[in-house]
């Protein structure tokens, strides 16, 4: 007598794990209560490298659960490869990702399942009560050792400090991150969702990131650049159970991958995500954005020309070998004079139109043009002999960021050259 064939699961859910053996079993114990037959989410447990008997409990959840087991080597934090090798287990249309910790109630498969249910490209995410690293919630703890899952949202609901840390941001754009200009700052693997081919379109988790944090967020910059739009779940939800973390080393982790990320894709928002970052926030990036779009629109017509003059004359007949300067805040026209320049000139503003413009119309051969503000880029120390500064970056820009501003200026120059604010 033949077999039946098995169906092919509705979802795949990737849990990447690494001696983390306790808070395993809790999220494999939420998910084996799943309102959905077993055979319609599959479960892959991608393994870092753990030595705690991890693989013994995957196959304790065998009778409950449809699993696929993933290991690799531990050679070091690879939660990126170690995502990407538990996606390449998973068959089913429709992939998840939830970190280890995370429980979820009943409804969660289902719920995710029915936001792809109309074929869009989009990933969703979903909801996650209890997330706040830098202020956890305390009450919960004792609770979501006794309680399921569902009772103990239903207790804590209306409490502020048990929301989702990114609820004030989705409050402002009425629940819809499309609204948002960086809907990507918010995919998190805590707790999303997207279609598989989505997913490796644009090549998965970029294994290059080694270090703890941004992987997410490099993922959904890409998604969001490759039109993936970003959704919000409150339906999806998972609590993130209470563990220890180690701050100060998350901290230097986030930034160096911060860095790569910047490096990745140089641009405005990401540098501003760079800086944003460095001052320990998350909450305040949209209005940041908004801040410099007001700014861009302020200095629109502003003429930097005479004032590059000014900083430049003594270069402009200069013998020897070319000088190599860098310009923040070019502005869309450059000095005629430049034309005669013994100079290698990079120009970077955060206007593209007005970038675009200056390059087009240089008197000079131009080596090269960034659109970022000057806060950080992805050149290395001591890459120009000058660096100018405009007044273009001055008022709410300058207030805001100088000191970044002033500091990257003179990591990349051996001189820098800014009127200074009592100027502006």
């Amino acid at each position: 007598m033949q077999e039946e064939a098995v169906p092919a699961p509705r979802l795949s859910v990737v849990i990447p794990t690494y001696n983390r053996l306790a808070l395993l079993d809790r999220t494999l114990g939420s998910l084996a209560r799943q309102d959905l037959p077993p055979s319609e989410v599959e479960v892959v447990v991608a393994d870092d490298g753990s030595s705690d008997g991890t693989a013994e409990l995957v196959r304790s959840y065998t009778d409950r659960l449809r699993l696929r087991y993933h290991f690799q080597e531990d050679l070091g934090f690879r939660v990126a490869a170690a995502r990407n090798g538990g996606a390449r287990l998973a068959i089913a249309p429709v992939l998840a990702f939830l970190d280890t910790g995370v429980i979820v109630g009943p409804g969660w498969a289902r719920a995710h399942l029915e936001a792809h249910a109309d074929g869009r490209r989009h990933a969703v995410l979903g909801y996650c009560y209890g997330y706040n690293p830098a202020n956890p919630f305390r009450e919960m703890e004792g609770l979501v050792d006794t309680l399921p899952p569902e009772e103990v949202v239903r207790r804590f609901i209306n409490v502020p400090a048990f929301q989702d840390m990114r609820l004030p941001d989705y409050e402002r754009v009425g629940f819809d991150p499309g609204r948002m200009a960086m809907p990507w700052v918010f995919l998190w693997t805590l707790n999303f969702s997207l279609r598989t081919a989505d997913f490796w379109a644009v090549g998965g988790f970029d294994e290059d990131f080694t270090d703890w944090g941004v992987e997410d967020i490099e993922l959904g910059y890409r998604l969001h650049a490759n039109g993936t739009a970003m959704t919000a779940s409150r339906a999806g939800w998972g609590i993130e159970l209470p563990h220890e973390r180690a701050h100060d080393e998350a901290a230097v982790s986030i930034m160096r991958n911060c860095q790569r990320f910047l490096d990745r894709h140089p641009g405005v928002q990401t540098e501003l995500y760079w800086a944003v970052s460095s001052r320990g926030l998350i909450d305040p990036l949209e209005a940041e954005w908004e801040d410099l779009l007001a700014w861009t629109a302020a200095v629109k017509d502003q003429d930097a020309a005479d004032e590059l003059l000014e900083h430049t004359r003594d270069l402009v007949d200069r013998p020897g070998d070319p000088v190599r300067v860098a310009v923040f805040g070019c502005g869309g026209r450059l000095p005629a004079e430049w034309a005669s320049a013994n100079v290698r000139f990079t120009l970077c503003d955060f206007d593209a139109g007005a970038l675009r413009w200056a390059v087009d119309t240089a008197p000079v051969t131009i080596d090269g043009s960034l659109q970022v503000c000057g806060m950080r880029t992805p050149w290395p120390d001591r890459h120009f002999d000058v660096v100018v500064v405009t007044s273009r970056l001055a008022g709410g820009l300058w207030s805001r960021w100088g000191d970044h501003v002033l500091a990257e200026a003179k990591r990349l120059g051996g001189e820098v050259r800014v009127l200074g604010p009592e100027h502006w």
